[in-house]
Order: structure tokens, then C-alpha cells, then sequence
């Protein structure tokens, strides 16, 4: 029940805002009526009181029309002036209006509309009340004018800096939420990617590889040595690294990840070998002097071909496959090929395509490229070029040129 009270407060306080200055300048005028000296009233009548109050009323439109609403108080005054009265009655709608005009408008319009009201307001009362007795006072209100306008846009001014200064408060707010946004869409893209590399590429291995037990056995042909104790290896491995990474999804942070030792290409070996166990051969070369690349990269490097290798697996239905490494001064490029399906298959034929999109995710990671295709003749070829450490950035065409030298 409380809650449309603040609703209610909040329509009254611009009508309060409104009104009340028209109150208070229609009160001020009527007393300076009532005290000022009788020789220079030259009689009271209610006509006086109608202009003041006719001149504090139209000050109700300031807001929406702030110079109209000078103008019209103005040209009141003349009226009260013509009418035997002085401009002290008037003086306090004058100053409110000027005021409204200088915090409605900016700082030249401000200043130039003070400068022709105090004008305006120093020639009416030298032309209306000339007879009267000689007084500098009489004068002073233009001086008054001027310090309701100088009011006016020091108040503007602050109003402006205290906007400028919450805009800036909220974009920085609006950055920080974004730059969070951004955060979390980038931890999801990257734990994605860490889960389909190992639903992909150890249990497609797990699946090969007990295929292939099963395909010997009802071949009667005695399994290879070795090929359950992979399977096991293989679980386990998956196992771990899922482990790994829900451990750091609990966490909220990389700090699981960081405890766990994380693979390269030093286990190429072994990963070449276990492909082999579930009927695909690799082949693997090296052409230059292999580098020490980053451990970031390291970890790139043995994804992206651990990856492409298992998309052979999975879609290019071929027993062979060829691996090769050109290490560079600056780069490293991987190259994956598999020849033409006896299925008339290609690895783009099948499957989402998230295999591909995470190698060139990983590459990209590392300021690196990666590319996948047919090629010329049948089969396929994924080539990746990997800066030696991710804090350079290097162009395909020019480190693969830069190696073949």
C-alpha cells in the first residue's frame, strides 16, 4: 500500500515548483505596494493589484515558455508604470523570470537577454517616473536583473556539471556491467570449447577403439597388445579433464585449471599412438628446428591437432593421415591432411562444424590463424599459424613463406 506514496510525492513536488514562485513575487509585490511612499504611488487602487497579480500568474508558464514569459511580465511593468505605480512592484517577477531564462537557456542567450531586460527596465522608469524625486535606487533594479541572470547560470552550470557527472558515473557503470557480460560470454565460449574437445576426442577414441575390439573379435582375430589398457587411459584422461574443468566452473575462476598439468606437443606421441590403436595411422614430420613455443601456444598447438585428428577419425572415413610441423623463427605451422574418402565424405560434411570453429578459436586466442578445406584431388587439409609466443601476430602466407626458406 506504501508503495504509490513516493509516486504521489513526486507529481506534487513540480506542481509546488510551479506555482509557488508566483505566490511569493505576488506577496512581495502587494507589500512593497502597501509600505512604499504615498507621493510616489500616487494613489492606490485595485487596478495596481490586478497587474501584480496578473504579472506573478504568468510566471506559471516559465517553464515552458521562459522568454514569452519575460516579455509579458515586462511589458506589464510598462503597463503598472503607465498606470502611476513604480517598477518595485513588478521587480520580483522580473528577476524570477530573468532567472528562468537564464537556467533555461545557455550562457549568451542568457547574458543578452539580461542585458535588454535591465535596458528595457532603465529606460521605463527614466520615461514613467521622471517627475518623481530623484533617487539612484530607482536605477539600482536593473543591477538587480543582472544578479538574477548571473543566478540563474551559475545554477545551470552546476546542474550541468552534476548531469555530466552522473553520465559519466552510469557509462562507467554501464562498462563495467558490459565488460562483465563480455567476461562471462568469453568463460563460456572457452569452457565449451574445453568440453567438446574432450567429448569429441577421447570419447570418439574410446568408441573407435572398442569398435575395433569388438570388429576383431567377432573376427576372431586376437586384439591388439595394449588396446583395452588405452580404452582405460583414455577414460581416465576424459575423466580428469572434465573433472578439471566443472571444478573450475565452481570455482568461478582459472585457479583448478592452473593446478592441472596441461598437455603439448611433447605428447604427440602418445597422441598419434592412440589414434593408431583405433585404426587411423599418422603419419608425422618435422621440417626446421622445432622452437620453444609459449606454454599457451604449446597447449594450442595440441589441441588444434588433436582436434583435426579426431575429425578425421570421426568424418573422413580414411586409414591414413599426415601430420606436419614447420617451425619457423617466429612461427609454427601445422598442417593436417587426409586423403580422398573411399565414402565420398569430407570432414565439413558432417557433424555441427564446432570442431572447426573451436581450432580457429584457439588460434585466434593466440594472435595465430587457422584454415580448413578440400583439397585439389580429394581430401582435406587444416593448416594453423601459431606465433611462438601469443604476444606476436603473425600472417599466414608470410610465416608459411618464412619457413619454407
Amino acid at each position: 500500500m506504501n508503495a504509490g506514496i513516493p509516486n504521489v510525492r513526486a507529481t506534487r513536488r513540480p506542481a509546488v515548483a510551479s506555482w509557488m514562485p508566483a505566490v511569493i513575487t505576488a506577496v512581495l509585490g502587494l507589500l512593497t505596494l502597501l509600505v512604499i511612499d504615498r507621493d510616489d504611488l500616487r494613489g492606490l487602487d485595485a487596478g495596481h493589484v490586478l497587474l501584480i497579480v496578473a504579472g506573478s500568474c504568468a510566471l506559471l508558464m516559465r517553464r515552458r515558455a521562459p522568454v514569452p514569459t519575460l516579455a509579458a511580465v515586462l511589458v506589464l511593468s510598462v503597463v503598472n508604470q503607465a498606470a502611476g505605480s513604480v517598477l518595485d512592484v513588478m521587480l520580483p517577477a522580473i528577476e524570477v523570470a530573468v532567472y528562468t531564462v537564464a537556467l533555461r537557456t545557455g550562457r549568451r542567450g542568457a547574458w543578452a537577454t539580461a542585458a535588454l531586460a535591465a535596458a528595457w527596465v532603465a529606460v521605463t522608469v527614466l520615461a514613467f517616473q521622471s517627475e518623481l524625486p530623484a533617487n539612484p535606487q530607482r536605477l539600482g533594479a536593473a543591477a538587480w536583473i543582472v544578479a538574477a541572470a548571473a543566478v540563474g547560470d551559475a545554477v545551470r552550470s552546476r546542474r550541468a556539471v552534476v548531469a555530466a557527472l552522473r553520465e559519466r558515473a552510469e557509462r562507467a557503470e554501464r562498462t563495467r556491467a558490459e565488460e562483465a557480460a563480455r567476461q562471462v560470454a568469453e568463460e563460456r565460449v572457452r569452457i565449451s570449447r574445453d568440453l567438446h574437445d574432450i567429448v569429441a576426442h577421447q570419447l570418439t577414441l574410446i568408441h573407435a577403439q572398442a569398435g575395433v575390439g569388438v570388429h576383431l573379435e567377432n573376427a576372431g582375430v586376437p586384439r591388439p597388445d595394449g588396446l583395452l589398457e588405452q580404452i582405460r587411459d583414455g577414460a581416465k584422461v576424459a575423466l580428469q579433464e572434465l573433472r578439471t574443468t566443472v571444478g573450475a566452473l565452481g570455482q568461478g575462476t582459472e585457479a583448478a585449471l592452473a593446478h592441472q598439468s596441461m598437455p603439448g606437443l611433447s605428447l604427440l606421441d602418445d597422441l598419434t599412438g592412440s589414434f593408431g590403436l583405433a585404426g587411423l595411422q599418422v603419419d608425422v614430420r618435422q621440417r626446421g628446428e622445432p622452437g620453444r613455443p609459449s606454454a599457451t601456444v604449446d597447449v594450442t598447438a595440441f589441441r588444434i591437432l588433436q582436434e583435426a585428428l579426431t575429425n578425421v577419425q570421426k568424418h573422413a572415413h580414411v586409414e591414413t593421415a599426415e601430420v606436419e610441423l614447420c617451425w619457423g623463427a617466429e612461427a609454427l605451422v601445422l598442417n593436417v591432411r587426409n586423403g580422398p574418402s573411399p565414402r565420398s565424405a569430407h570432414i565439413a560434411g558432417e557433424g555441427t562444424r564446432r570442431g572447426l570453429l573451436s581450432m580457429k578459436e584457439r588460434a585466434a586466442a593466440v594472435r595465430g590463424t587457422c584454415e580448413a578445406g578440400p583439397v585439389h584431388g580429394g581430401g582435406y587439409l587444416v593448416t594453423a599459424v601459431l606465433p611462438l609466443h601469443e604476444t606476436g601476430r603473425v600472417q599466414p602466407l608470410a610465416a608459411a613463406e618464412t619457413v619454407v626458406r
